[in-house]
């Protein structure tokens, strides 16, 4: 009897003790499916985007910096002739700066030059200078075209450097500054000529007045013709 009090108060007691349940992490297989595919998408975007930066980047160098065109034929000889008058007239008094013209025009002076400076001394000093202007003017011709047929002759190895320059434009701005350069040589192969023709007919111009200056000379000293030839009483 005294066994059975103390049973059913331990099943009381039992009856009275929380409930004690086993917890499991839950996984959501979906979220977790659908966070890799987005990852998989970004690193894809990011790789879009690396392989944009750099065809952006490579299109971006071929449009800019220094490709060295501007070097080419930056040995040619260019201001071979006079600029002015005064320079030209320069040479021919033996006090010019450009030596192989000033050797021509020398050349030409010894060659077209028959008179002995004595007997040129020995004249009357209008006749002599304008003898002397003209000697020059002649020198001054020959020497300048002389020197011009050499230059042009000689700038066509210079240009054949741009032409074997053409097949090395390896990409845009290569081949905008070769254009660029061959556009500039062409102005100054213009202008070459250009100032040529100038110096030519300003040589001739200067011939023109020494002939018309030879003219009035003879005039002044043989006196007018019409008052000579008359009849003497």
């Amino acid at each position: 009897m005294k066994i059975l009090p103390r049973a059913w108060l331990a099943l009381a007691c039992l009856s009275a003790a929380p409930v004690v349940h086993a917890q499991f992490a839950v996984i959501d297989v979906a979220s977790v499916t659908q966070l890799i595919e987005q990852v998989q998408t970004l690193q894809q975007q990011l790789s879009t985007a690396r392989s944009q930066l750099s065809q952006a980047q490579a299109q971006f160098q071929s449009m800019t910096g220094a490709r060295g065109m501007e070097q080419l034929l930056a040995g040619t000889a260019r201001n071979y002739l006079p600029t002015d008058w005064a320079s030209l007239r320069s040479v021919a008094a033996g006090g010019g700066t450009f030596a192989a013209l000033d050797a021509s025009v020398h050349s030409a002076l010894a060659s077209v030059s028959v008179l002995s400076a004595a007997q040129l001394t020995a004249l009357a000093a209008p006749r002599a200078a304008g003898l002397a202007a003209q000697r020059e003017d002649t020198a001054l011709l020959q020497g300048v075209t002389e020197q011009a047929l050499a230059n042009s002759s000689g700038r066509f190895a210079s240009l054949q450097q741009l032409i074997d320059a053409i097949g090395r434009a390896a990409d845009e701005k290569a081949a905008l500054d070769l254009q660029a350069r061959i556009a500039a040589e062409a102005g100054m192969l213009q202008n070459e000529s250009t100032k040529l023709q100038v110096l030519v007919q300003a040589v001739h111009a200067d011939q023109q007045a020494n002939a018309q200056r030879f003219r009035e000379l003879a005039i002044a000293g043989h006196g007018q013709f019409g008052g000579r030839f008359q009849p003497q009483p």
